[in-house]
């Protein structure tokens, strides 16, 4: 991998995204608040299988068909060929174990017609579940950051650059955008790659405190990365990702983030436009946990 100046001229926060269905369409923001899990309504829901296992675009492509937006009572939930459903920010069903990634956790179900709409959906025995606030998810004990996670994978905060992005679709004959890459936060300015190096960065209006955050591992890429923008799936994306960007036996693409603050103080709000201020720089690339 090609060694970038991790010190960019002016960097910004170019764009801000939740996901608030895991591994569902993601909702553009002009702004978003945080809190101990991370961007406020970020990954909170989560679409399970008869077993009570997370079910994402690993297994069905099709779920980046589905398409949530923000209203003022809740989510509104939209996919090719089915009725727009309603979903309320505060769940009231019944609560319902699941087992994310071999650890079991407490969550509420949505709806009948939640269920219904997402077995539809997907075609098969499926529910639409919540996690409530009472329920705790700490990062694993062998990554020392000590985060309160929503449905993500395993950490509350993903950045891309845009300079990286524009680098990597120089490899490709079909150019990517900011969604094949699911990231929360996109950042403009200096050179491709960069933020390989960042460790601490603060983001936040020219002479604020900002939110401060601490880089914690670069992302390795799975076959979600293949799913085109029609649901069906590729596979330059990935093989290309593979060849050019490989750090150890992952292909990378992307850092992962926390706040740094104690979780119980981990809040602040972030707009696009914000400045990028990086604090700490690594002369190595950020390590990727297995």
């Amino acid at each position: 991998m090609p060694t970038p100046d991790p010190l960019p001229s002016t960097p910004i926060l170019s764009a801000l995204y939740i996901y608030p269905i895991k591994s569902a369409g993601g909702v553009p923001l002009q702004q978003s608040g945080i809190g101990p899990r991370g961007l406020t309504h970020d990954r909170r829901w989560m679409v399970i299988d008869a077993a009570g296992k997370p079910v994402t675009q690993r297994e069905f492509s099709k779920m980046r068909l589905i398409e949530p937006a923000l209203a003022e009572d809740g989510l509104r939930v939209t996919a090719p060929g089915m009725p727009a459903l309603k979903v309320p920010w505060q769940p009231q069903g019944t609560r319902r174990a699941v087992d994310m990634w071999g650890d079991p956790l407490s969550s509420v179900t949505v709806s009948v017609e939640a269920t219904e709409w997402i077995s539809t959906c997907l075609g098969g025995d499926f529910d639409l579940v919540y996690l409530p606030d009472d329920a705790e998810r700490w990062q694993p004990a062998d990554k020392p950051f000590g985060s309160l996670l929503s449905f993500v994978d395993g950490n509350p905060f993903h950045l891309i650059g845009e300079a990286s992005l524009a680098d990597f679709n120089r490899q490709l004959t079909r150019p990517v955008g900011h969604a094949e890459f699911r990231p929360n936060l996109v950042i403009s300015g200096g050179e491709a790659y960069a933020e390989d190096f960042w460790r601490r960065v603060v983001i936040g209006p020219v002479g604020s405190d900002g939110v401060a955050f601490e880089v914690v591992e670069s992302c390795a890429r799975c076959v979600i990365l293949n799913v085109l923008p029609d649901g069906t799936r590729g596979a330059e994306t990935l093989r290309t990702l593979a060849r050019v960007r490989r750090h150890g036996q992952a292909a990378v693409f992307g850092q992962h983030l926390v706040q740094d603050a104690p979780y119980d103080q981990r809040m602040g709000q972030l707009r696009v436009g914000d400045a990028v201020q990086v604090k700490v720089l690594a002369e190595t690339v950020n390590p990727v946990y297995p």
